[in-house]
């Protein structure tokens, strides 16, 4: 069977790549191409581009209910069975996911867009007497940036895209989204949707780059004089270029990069229940999400109990090119052998593996655990992306927050206690955007967006706040017009 073909999307149309160039993408477990997707040149981009900047005015005009209308209509047509099969075929053929990722990826595709159109309640403007001008009144508007960039990533590639673009679109911007390069196909069918679901053309443009092509092709398009504003969810290393990058011409960002988070488990703690949490955090979708939970620091007197339970779990987890499965490959074997290198450095250095054989089989690894690891070692420093956690164990409370906060990410982290005044307290003690008390690192509420504190975690909100720049009208009273300004006045 031939591989899909993943076309560009310019103007509301598939097409693709103007010289014909496309790329292969390779499905991690039988390493058979399942996609070329077209790789987008210069004059691709520029074209995308201005399409999105030509359409992005009328759709700015178009009602706020009507935009609402469109995601709402694009949230009931991602999770029909039309899109629900083709996601999870190519969400597994891409990535290697686990078959239940697909259904879920259409089912928080279309969450995401539903809070896209939830957010159109905070695109309020105002109004009030003015302060500087006798009579006169001054005018607030929330007012769109024009045509935002958003880059996607591989690990959740439906749901982050439907994310990077559903607040940008209620409030009025047109979006050039850039897949990635491991997912092409599933951004595509986002895109289809979306322009099902009646989006005017050219307000949403689609773009794939190889690998090879993309530090040239992003630091155009960042360049570009026309994209105002840029979102980006992936590494902090990439993160890191980016942001350079668009510091260049200063524009404005949202990053949602990694997460180095810390599970704190106190000597009360319900051990066998925090060792549930902490194996799910840690290996579900085999540890290749942002909240995934890569420390664990437990006081003496609950570490012999937590480890065991933690061992016990980690044995049984069926993982490897079997259909019982319960955690995926990772995305490439070079990412396999990646955390397998965090793992041998931890071990040359004095730490003991206690779970896991310290290897890979092409992109599959079992769990592992790594008992001793320290502040400064690349497996506490770096985000692992992939099924293995570090535990620390410490004698007191101050000590374990000193290291849970040891560390330049800020994302998620979580403290076990059955005291829950007590737990309260070292919550709050916790440079954590969202900090669990008595549950996983890997979840957020609903309402409530995904955001760090800075450093490797990034900085920003999906929200109105963030894609919409606030403009000021000042009307002044005809019959007052000119008539007391300084120097016009004495004349």
């Amino acid at each position: 069977m031939a591989p899909y073909f993943s076309q560009l999307w310019i103007n509301g149309s598939p097409r693709p790549a103007s010289n014909g160039k496309a790329f292969d993408v390779f499905n991690p477990v039988t390493q058979t191409v399942v996609t070329r997707a077209a790789s987008a040149t210069v004059e691709d981009i520029d074209l995308a581009i201005a399409e999105a900047d030509k359409a992005q005015p009328a759709w700015e005009a178009l009602s706020i209910l009507a935009r609402r209308q469109i995601l709402i209509n694009a949230s009931n047509i991602i999770v029909q069975e039309k899109y629900v099969k083709p996601i999870t075929e190519a969400v597994t053929q891409e990535t290697g996911a686990l078959p239940h990722w697909g259904p879920d990826e259409a089912r928080v595709s279309a969450f995401n867009l539903l809070q896209g159109a939830i957010e159109s309640a905070h695109l309020q403007g105002g109004s009030q007497p003015s302060q500087r001008v006798p009579g006169g009144t001054s005018i607030i508007e929330r007012r769109a940036y024009g045509t935002v960039f958003a880059i996607s990533p591989f690990n959740a590639p439906v749901r982050l895209a439907a994310r990077a673009i559903a607040v940008p679109l209620i409030c009025g911007n047109a979006v050039v989204l850039k897949s990635s390069e491991l997912s092409p196909r599933c951004a595509e069918l986002l895109v289809e949707a979306l322009y099902e679901a009646g989006l005017p053309k050219g307000v949403l443009q689609l773009i794939h780059t190889a690998r090879e092509d993309s530090p040239k092709l992003v630091a155009h398009i960042i360049g570009h004089k026309l994209i105002r504003h840029i979102n980006f969810t992936g590494s902090d290393r990439v993160g890191r270029i980016i942001a350079s990058e668009a510091g260049k011409y200063l524009k404005p960002c949202v990053f949602e990069l990694g997460g180095k988070n810390a599970t704190i488990v106190l000597n009360d703690a319900d051990t066998e229940d925090a060792a549930r949490n902490i194996m799910f955090s840690a290996m579900d979708h085999a540890g290749q999400v942002c909240m995934s939970n890569d420390r664990v620091i437990v006081q003496r007197g609950a570490s012999k109990a937590l480890i065991d339970a933690l061992t016990s779990l980690g044995e049984r987890i069926r993982s490897g090119p079997r259909p019982d499965a319960q955690i995926p490959p990772l995305v490439t074997e070079a990412s396999a052998a990646r955390v397998l290198s965090l793992i041998n450095d931890a071990k040359s250095r004095g730490a003991e593996v206690i779970l896991g054989d310290a290897a890979h089989q092409g992109a599959f690894m079992k769990p592992h655990i790594v008992l001793g690891f320290e502040p400064g070692w690349p497996l506490w420093e770096q985000e692992s992306f992939g099924p293995v956690f570090g535990i620390k164990i410490v004698d007191t409370e101050e000590e374990a927050v000193e290291l849970a906060n040891m560390t330049d990410y800020s994302l998620m982290a979580a403290v076990w206690t059955r005291d829950i005044e007590k737990g309260l307290r070292i919550s709050r003690l916790i440079r954590a955007g969202h900090v669990g008390l008595n549950g996983p690192t890997f979840g957020i509420e609903p309402t409530l967006s995904i955001h760090g504190l800075g450093g490797s975690t990034g900085y920003g909100n999906f929200d109105v706040d963030h894609f919409t720049q606030k403009r000021f009208i000042i009307i002044t009273p005809a019959n007052n017009a000119g008539k007391n300004l300084p120097i016009i006045r004495d004349l």
